[in-house]
């Protein structure tokens, strides 16, 4: 399945592609549930992506303390 993901506040969009047999996002492993899917991504930030609503939160740690992002995504048409 491939998800087209944007950022709520920039507007710039990206894709997931989740794969259920293997439980990957992008090829890392993932935790999947009925309600979330999470992982830990290349890029260090840590992904947790609500079934439901599409809201797909990232965390990533640093130095000063961490940032969260938060994007909506949807099914690619």
């Amino acid at each position: 399945m491939v998800l087209a993901c944007t950022n709520l506040v920039s507007g710039a969009s990206w894709q997931i592609k989740i794969n259920f047999e293997k439980s990957t996002v992008d090829s890392s492993p993932a935790r999947i549930s009925r309600t979330t899917i999470s992982w830990r991504a290349a890029d260090g930030g840590h992904y947790t992506l609500d079934r439901k609503s599409g809201s797909l939160t990232a965390v990533f740690a640093s130095s000063t303390g961490g940032y969260f992002i938060h994007d909506r995504c949807r099914p690619q048409i």
